[in-house]
């Protein structure tokens, strides 16, 4: 008798790449800003500041992107700027640029395809901001469920983020796939709660020795068994 398996996904690295959108956008930005209050920056030092604000948000250090990207422009901006605003209009700028910058990984749609046919439900569970996370996966032609960390007030790797797909497929932890490239908040905290996991490693990257190891480490995986 068969168990019925559904998969969960993450995003960035796994299903598709952004070709660094967030830190182009806020380079970007940070370069108008500056010229229309005639200041001069290191540029080499806002690059290592975008990448260390973006990392901060992303590892959960700074729990809203407005507050990350306000904070990165004050290090360059006079103190009084509506940075706030500006990091509205960052949200923005992002979503417009996103089409020139997201593409799926290769594999990807003939992966979901396979899985339609074989009838096994999938969702995306990914941390970041919203609507950037699903017009990511409505530019790769993802067309199931995508739960975002913002819109649904919980990251990775913690039980209530990965019981938002236990909830929408109505099956156990045990019979959940999840399929990420970070072996911390994808795959020991999937393991941690009992799914099965795939860790995907496009980058080439070693696995931490200290992390629990996953049990596959190709999306082929998945479809064996």
């Amino acid at each position: 008798m068969s168990v019925e398996i559904a998969v969960g996904f993450d995003f960035d690295h796994t299903l598709g790449v952004d070709n660094k959108l967030e830190r182009t956008t806020a380079l970007d930005m940070l370069a108008e800003l500056a010229k229309a209050r005639g200041l001069e920056y290191d540029l080499a030092l806002a690059e290592r500041a975008a990448d260390e604000m973006l990392h901060a948000y992303r590892s959960g250090a700074v729990p809203s992107i407005d507050g990350a990207v306000a904070g990165f422009f004050e290090r360059f901006l006079p103190i009084g700027a509506k940075l706030i605003d500006e990091a509205a209009t960052f949200r923005a700028k992002t979503i417009e640029r996103a089409p020139q910058h997201i593409e799926a990984l290769p594999g990807v749609h003939e992966l979901l395809a396979q899985l339609d046919a074989m009838g096994v439900r999938y969702a995306i569970l990914t941390n970041g901001w919203s609507p950037l996370q699903e017009e990511k996966a409505r530019l790769i032609d993802f067309r199931e469920p995508v739960y975002v960390s913002e819109r649904i007030g919980a990251r990775k790797p913690s039980r209530d983020a990965f019981g938002v797909l236990a909830k929408y497929f109505e099956l156990p932890f045990e019979q959940i796939w999840y399929v990420g490239d970070d072996p911390a908040i994808d795959c020991a905290g999937a393991l941690a709660l009992g799914m099965r996991t795939v860790w995907f490693n496009w980058e080439g990257k070693s696995y931490p020795s200290g992390l629990a190891a996953p049990e596959h480490d190709e999306l082929p995986a998945i479809l064996q068994g």
